[in-house]
């Protein structure tokens, strides 16, 4: 389902130039991290050079659904985001 969910996501913000190779997320809910360019399980982030989204894979999946807004979660404190916010300006 993560996958999925993942792909949809990856799918809606390819009209934008991000460099998905380097967004990750983080799962609380799984405790696992997950990479935007594969839409895939990783072990850990490699690099140097990234942005990574701490949250809940129900709340990706209501984002990504247009359930809620983005800015919802990050005032609630349920989002964190750590890393090089240029990504994906």
């Amino acid at each position: 389902m993560i996958e999925d969910t993942l792909k949809n996501f990856k799918i809606k913000i390819s009209n934008f130039e991000y460099k998905t190779e380097f967004i990750y997320f983080e799962f609380t809910d799984l405790e696992k991290i997950y990479s935007l360019n594969n839409c895939s399980e990783i072990e850990n982030i490699n690099d140097d050079y990234f942005l990574k989204f701490k949250m809940s894979s129900v709340d990706l999946y209501k984002i990504v659904n247009a359930e809620i807004h983005p800015e919802d979660l990050m005032f609630d404190k349920k989002i964190k985001i750590s890393g090089d916010i240029s990504i994906i300006s």
